[in-house]
């Protein structure tokens, strides 16, 4: 069983909605700029999200935020809400680089409506570093990335790939399309987030459970459009199917995740 310390405590500082929308919003923005990379007026982005988060824990809905993003496209450094990356390749529609981000995932037992889930440790956002590789073809768009908690490795790491098809026969204007990932998650980080020790059985009366290895699939409707030169709305709607080791834990409910996102962005 993992030993849950803070990911990083001044976290809470930066307010938990800014964390998490600007950590899914990443992708919808970056694609936006990357799109328009040839006629941008500037390389800063500054903008508001709603965001829907769900994160699949008993006594919890559905958290709803509005957040302020900021965002920056240099020629090798780039800054999209809470990722900050470094480009070591780009070049032909293929791009690699090293990063640093907020994982938008917590637990809060206080705010839980369950007596014995408010019993048990909290889970904090981690500090995560990685790499992560998109490589733009005429069929779409293909992602990987593999993260780790760069405070404890102990906690283990996550690792995707994607795929992205733009329906758009104008890219440059709009862009508009479904998305498949698919995600495995290390037993040591499904075990931080969802497991619950000896210790936390016996104070709270839940059964003691250990995560293992796990695999999960995401599905996305995801897009933008250009409202003129400098203003872009963009959005996504994404589901996540839960693997059966996240899903037996007893602080879950349901089979999937369901996220929602809309961004209004004005490039200076």
């Amino acid at each position: 069983m993992i030993k849950r310390k803070p990911a990083f405590s001044s976290l809470k500082a930066l307010k938990a909605p800014l964390i998490k929308a600007c950590s899914a919003l990443w992708l919808v923005s970056g694609t936006a700029v990357s799109a328009e990379e040839t006629e941008k007026p500037s390389n800063w982005r500054v903008g508001l999200a709603v965001a829907s988060v769900d994160a699949a824990y008993k006594g919890r809905n559905n958290e709803t935020f509005v957040v302020p993003v900021v965002g920056y496209e240099g020629e090798k450094v780039y800054f999209r809400g809470v990722e900050l990356g470094f480009r070591l390749y780009r070049k032909q529609g293929a791009e690699l680089a090293a990063v640093a981000s907020v994982a938008p995932f917590r637990f809060e037992p206080k705010k839980n409506r369950i007596d014995a889930l408010k019993l048990l440790d909290q889970r904090d956002f981690r500090i995560e570093t990685g790499l992560k590789y998109n490589q733009h073809t005429q069929y779409g768009r293909i992602s990987a990335e593999t993260l780790v908690n760069v405070r404890d490795f102990d906690t283990g790491y996550r690792s995707s790939v994607g795929y992205f098809y733009s329906l758009s026969k104008q890219p440059h204007i709009w862009q508009f399309g479904p998305r498949i990932d698919v995600s495995y998650i290390s037993g040591s980080f499904a075990d931080y987030f969802y497991g619950i020790s000896a210790a936390e059985a016996q104070r709270s009366g839940l059964s003691e459970y250990q995560s293992k290895n796990s695999w999960n699939t995401t599905l996305s409707l995801e897009g933008f459009m250009r409202l003129n030169a400098r203003w872009t709305l963009a959005g996504s709607v994404t589901r996540t199917f839960i693997d059966n080791e996240i899903r037996n834990s007893p602080m879950t409910e349901g089979s999937h995740t369901t996220s929602a996102f809309v961004f209004l962005s004005y490039q200076l």
